[in-house]
């Protein structure tokens, strides 16, 4: 049986596997953006693991707390910044949890 797709089709790259384990809510909101600035913050104390995660979760409340957008949810706004406050080994343990099982904040936090 001949494979009758197109050039382009072959060349896309599958999209099955590569969902996240946080879900976050779709955001209807006009001119909603993050602003780079508070992806630099949450970056700027990074959680690794080796340090005590409540410090980190204080410290990641009162970064995304500063940003308010009248139509978006703060929780949103966590679950969308919450992977760029990790890295090394909390990045990979957020890596291996199972895909779309994050699906609030709360169910993040009591991980």
């Amino acid at each position: 049986m001949a494979d009758n797709r197109t050039m382009a089709q072959m060349l896309q790259a599958p999209i099955e596997g590569y969902e996240d384990a946080i879900v976050v809510p779709q955001i209807n909101a006009n001119n909603f953006e993050l602003k780079q600035t508070l992806i630099n913050l949450v970056q700027s104390n990074q959680f690794t693991r080796r340090q005590g995660s409540h410090n980190h979760l204080c410290f990641f409340n009162k970064v995304t707390s500063t940003f308010r957008h009248p139509e978006v949810p703060n929780t949103t706004v966590k679950l969308l910044l919450f992977p760029f406050s990790l890295e090394g080994e909390a990045r990979i343990w957020l890596d291996k949890e199972p895909l779309r099982s994050i699906l609030t904040w709360e169910d993040l936090v009591s991980k």
